[in-house]
């Protein structure tokens, strides 16, 4: 049986291109030979027009002007239609490459890359990629195109025009470059700070109501208000950036159209060029010079573009804690035992990572109940990820029914292992949908028998709705009991014969603690319970309890019967 496909390094890397790009790259440089055409065959018909001529003579080139107007707006909408189409499929690969990477990193390797700068780089970053990816196909496919075209129609009228012109586009082009690469360290810059902005957002939005309590809110806002103005300058000088880039290119563009115009006026002036081609060659300068005004503005957004790719790529280097392998090498008997000998686990770069443990051994065989206490810091959650595979040990092993963990891939061990973690997130949405994320082809008949087993049969029984009553945010309030209650007989209706119970009664009071606890390991009926905490009457609860301590090592020894 497979598990996760393999993770793929670049997040920014990759993309549509060859082929598929063609059918784009054709409509743009048709968009911009017919905007050219538009342009110059107006002129044309606008100057000859003052002359009076019959109006047969003019009837061409108002057929002309109308199938340039016609075939400019289709090739348009051809052009931005595919780019689209193609920059959302990136959009949507990207996202799922991200997704790819960020889910091995969960929860041990996640906290020194910083939740927030991840979260940003689902929704903006991966969005600036996208968007750059579209502006450089149509923003250098059109000007490119333009300036080709317009050249050489102007040479073609008169040499030295079509010389002023090349020279003047190709001049604007330059100095857009060029300062785009300032624009590419004010984008990296502005790309960092909204990374921290999101960090900060998602701390405040955390730690809010804590603060709140203590009246200590002035620290949120301090830091917010540091945060959001560093945000706003690095925003500022990326937009000032941008605002010069686009002042510099109008004046260079209309520095570039008065050295056509002069150019023309002196070919006027010998007699070598009309006063209608003189018209035709300058219309073809406004529309030449017109597609290159916002090649800045397209700068800009590739810069920004670039920036955000960089920084997932960042991501996408990540190291996650644990190699998984593709395929099973060894299947788990059922029912399975958890075996950890001589377990060491060093402590984690990362400030909010799990503790450090070491020599610790113990065994749980099937349908026990094992306790591990110890105060905070023992390293409680640390041999619990380290049993899920979350975290990799440094030295020992671990075993689930004689298979190391490290052989088993991430769908396999889940359908033996199951974990009530000492956060669980209810998700906004119905009772019943909250439930069969853990069994998708759960009856409504299984789910109720799921939360009788947890004791909130008569709270289920009270809702209006039954399973169709919203939870999470803006639906039905849950105290931390019933949370943890409702996360529980998800892990019933996800089968697998351990069950690992963090400190499931850390966030309720000493009074409803004893009876939650005892509760939850009674619903697991005959699976194997390995349950965290340091409540001592746990022991009470179960057939074995290992004890944890922050400076002394665990062995084998070391373990009592409860009592």
């Amino acid at each position: 049986m497979s598990g996760r496909p393999p993770r793929r390094d670049g997040l920014g890397d990759g993309g549509p291109g060859g082929r598929r790009l063609l059918p784009a790259l054709g409509a743009g440089l048709v968009s911009a030979t017919c905007g050219i055409g538009l342009l110059a065959t107006s002129g044309w018909l606008i100057t000859r027009a003052w002359l009076r001529p019959p109006v047969l003579l003019l009837s061409v080139a108002i057929g002309a002007v109308q199938a340039f107007a016609i075939g400019r707006g289709i090739a348009r909408f051809v052009q931005r239609l595919r780019v689209h189409t193609l920059s959302l499929e990136r959009l949507g690969a990207l996202r799922l490459r991200l997704y790819d990477t960020v889910e091995p990193l969960v929860p041990a390797g996640l906290p020194r890359h910083g939740r927030g700068r991840v979260l940003s780089g689902f929704l903006a970053d991966a969005d600036l990629v996208a968007e750059g990816f579209a502006k450089k196909t149509t923003a250098f496919v059109e000007a490119g195109s333009s300036i080709v075209v317009g050249s050489v129609l102007a040479a073609a009228v008169d040499p030295v025009a079509g010389a002023a012109l090349l020279a003047a586009a190709l001049a604007l082009v330059a100095v857009s470059a060029g300062l785009s690469e300032v624009g590419r360290r004010a984008a990296a810059r502005a790309a960092a700070a909204r990374g921290e902005l999101a960090d900060a957002v998602l701390e405040a939005v955390t730690a809010a109501p804590e603060l709140a309590v203590y009246g200590r809110s002035d620290l949120l806002a301090g830091e917010l208000a540091r945060v959001g103005r560093s945000a706003r300058s690095a925003s500022a000088r990326e937009a000032a950036v941008t605002g010069v880039s686009r002042a510099a290119a109008t004046m260079l563009a209309a520095g570039g159209l008065m050295a056509v115009v002069a150019a023309g006026l002196r070919a006027h002036d010998a007699g070598r060029l009309s006063g209608v081609m003189l018209a035709v060659v300058t219309f073809a300068a406004l529309a030449v010079f017109d597609q290159c005004l916002g090649l800045p503005g397209a700068l800009a957004g590739i810069q920004s573009g670039a920036a955000a790719e960089r920084r997932l790529g960042e991501l996408g280097a990540a190291r996650p804690p644990v190699d998984e392998v593709p395929v099973d090498e060894r299947l788990p008997r059922r029912p399975a035992d958890v075996v950890v000998r001589g377990l060491e686990v060093l402590p984690a770069p990362a400030g909010d990572a799990p503790a450090a443990l070491s020599g610790v051994s113990l065994e749980l065989p099937p349908g026990r109940r094992l306790a591990v206490v110890g105060p905070s810091g023992s390293g409680k959650t640390t041999l619990i990820h380290t049993i899920l595979h979350f975290l990799s040990p440094s030295r020992g092993s671990v075993a689930i029914g004689g298979a190391e963990v490290g052989g088993l891939t991430r769908r396999r061990l889940a359908e033996l292992v199951g974990w009530l973690p000492e956060e669980n997130h209810v998700f906004a949405a119905s009772l019943g949908e909250n439930l069969r994320l853990a069994d998708p082809g759960a009856t409504d008949e299984q789910c109720a028998e799921a939360l009788g087993r947890v004791g909130l049969g008569p709270w289920y029984r009270a809702l209006g709705g039954g399973l169709r009553t919203p939870l999470g945010a803006g639906g039905q309030p849950l105290s931390a009991g019933e949370r943890q209650r409702l996360a529980m007989a998800r892990l019933l209706l996800a089968g697998g014969d351990v069950l690992l119970l963090d400190e499931p009664t850390a966030h309720v009071d000493p009074w409803s603690a004893r009876r939650l606890a005892s509760e939850l390991i009674e619903a697991a009926s005959e699976r194997s319970v390995l349950v965290t905490g340091h409540d001592p009457h746990l022991a009470q609860l179960v057939d074995r309890v290992v004890e944890l301590d922050a400076d002394w090592d665990v062995e084998p020894d070391h373990e009592r019967p409860a009592s």
